[in-house]
């Protein structure tokens, strides 16, 4: 009865203006819901559990409120046809979605949820941004529900309910809600994946052993860098890992300092715990020398050095007020006043800088070449990133090319597809979120002076999680 399908249409005044015996009132407006339910209930007989799924209420301005969302719940839960109402917050394309990404706290309207429990008498389940088995039992003890749903927590780690029952809350590979099992399918038209299981959908076709332990190993220690060391490792090899910086996570690490976040770095402290569980050998600040490499003795080194900043060819882009989106999330440089940010990348880069830097007070402008905002973005993102953004007073303009940038912080702006051009100023900065280009010159030196050489992740070609996790996953199992 929700997710905005048709019995949810006919419950919500802004799409049902019936004036017949299923429109006009709420009981009108519940009397399909009704209906199918009876008809299910005298198929299925008293033996069979049925409950409803539910939106507590719409974003719609014209859609029904809590108020109205928990009336109709009493009246199901009255009716005797439902044993349980699973109930959740959100549209399919609004703000929020009901697959809510990582940009809202975690069982963010539980609370909201728990005034509907304390109005009807049948189970209620809970569903929304619930992550880990802590955030589980948090709801369940503040009595907002009786059972919890966890749907993507369970994708990012199908043994996640075994991993509680034996003590190893820890060993949970966690959820980082970026809702590439929703989005890649949805826009791409990929197959299903998980950007942190690379084995989701794919669990019974892949083997699990290796045929001989071999010595591995990985150079780099981002996102592909400590997959492929992990699950090598898991495969029974002897890994080592060697990590130019002073810490591992890469880009992963990078974003954490943007607000709500905080699931890619526990990510990051679950891979770093699955390679100590599994004797990992790890040596930071450790630079990998091509010559020094060609004399390993390992059987196999696999490269994953990542990408260096892409800085595309405009007129002016090297001034010095132009900074770069990963130097500003490090803290490397610091823009001031009002920023312009370039976006050449169809994810969420452009989107996770103009956030940032609204959150550091600074009047942002983010400028997309694309038709609308983050391409790749399926509407069960969207929604909520627009809002967000617009809420903290981000401008956006679409189908916009920058086409040069002058000194005195002016832009020469060039419609994408009437080449009209338009000069603006008033920019203080100016920061580019366009992109990487793969660091593969470490690959390339080694390729042809010994066998067992591997180019993973973004030295391979710069793409987003899931890529790399399941692309350092292959080469793991094809050891």
């Amino acid at each position: 009865m929700n997710h905005d399908d048709i019995i949810e249409w006919f419950l919500s005044p802004a799409t049902n203006q019936r004036d017949d015996e299923y429109g006009g009132t709420p009981e009108c407006r519940l009397r399909l819901g009704i209906e199918i339910l009876r008809a299910v209930r005298e198929a299925l007989g008293p033996e069979i559990t049925v409950g409803a799924r539910m939106n507590l209420y719409q974003d719609n301005a014209n859609g029904y409120d809590a108020e109205a969302g928990i009336g109709y719940a009493r009246t199901l839960a009255e009716s005797g046809l439902v044993d349980y109402l699973n109930v959740v917050i959100g549209s399919a394309g609004g703000n929020p979605s009901y697959i809510q990404p990582h940009l809202f706290p975690h069982a963010h309207w539980a609370s909201a949820v728990g005034r509907l429990k304390r109005a009807v008498d049948v189970p209620i389940i809970y569903a929304g941004r619930v992550v880990s088995p802590d955030i589980a039992e948090q709801v369940l003890a503040d009595g907002h529900a009786d059972v919890i749903a966890m749907a993507r927590a369970h994708i990012a780690d199908p043994d996640l309910l075994l991993k509680v029952r034996e003590d190893r809350v820890e060993d949970i590979r966690p959820c980082v809600g970026g809702n590439e099992c929703i989005s890649r399918h949805l826009v791409e038209e990929l197959p299903f994946a998980c950007a942190v299981n690379p084995d989701a959908g794919r669990e019974f076709d892949l083997p699990h052993a290796p045929r001989t332990a071999r010595r591995v190993l990985v150079i780099g220690g981002g996102p592909a860098g400590l997959e492929a060391a992990g699950s090598a490792a898991e495969l029974g090899h002897d890994v080592e890992l060697w990590e130019a910086g002073p810490s591992l996570g890469g880009q992963i690490r990078l974003i954490t300092a943007a607000a709500d976040h905080q699931d890619f770095l526990r990510y990051i402290e679950w891979q770093e715990r699955r390679m100590q569980s599994r004797g990992v050998k790890v040596q930071l600040n450790r630079r990998a020398d091509p010559e020094e490499l060609a004399q390993q003795s390992h059987d196999a080194v696999i490269i994953a050095t990542g990408s260096t900043a892409r800085r595309p060819a405009i007129p002016g882009v090297d001034l010095p007020f132009v900074h770069e989106v990963r130097s500003v999330l490090s803290g490397t440089t610091q823009p001031s006043g009002r920023v312009a940010v370039i976006a050449q990348e169809d994810h969420m880069a452009p989107i996770t800088a103009a956030d940032f830097l609204a959150d550091r007070g600074h009047d942002v402008t983010v400028f997309f070449a694309s038709v609308a905002p983050a391409p790749l973005l399926s509407k069960y993102m969207i929604g909520s990133v627009l809002g967000r953004l617009d809420t903290k007073g981000v401008k956006v303009r679409t189908s916009i090319d920058v086409a040069a940038i002058k000194p005195g912080v002016e832009l020469s702006l060039r419609h994408v597809y009437s080449k009209r051009i338009e000069v603006m100023s008033g920019f203080d900065s100016v920061v580019l979120a366009c992109g990487g280009s793969a660091d593969n010159a470490l690959y390339r030196a080694l390729r042809e002076r010994r066998k067992g050489v591997h180019v993973i992740g973004d030295a391979y070609a710069p793409r987003r999680l899931v890529f790399a996790t399941k692309q350092a996953r292959a080469v793991a199992l094809d050891l």
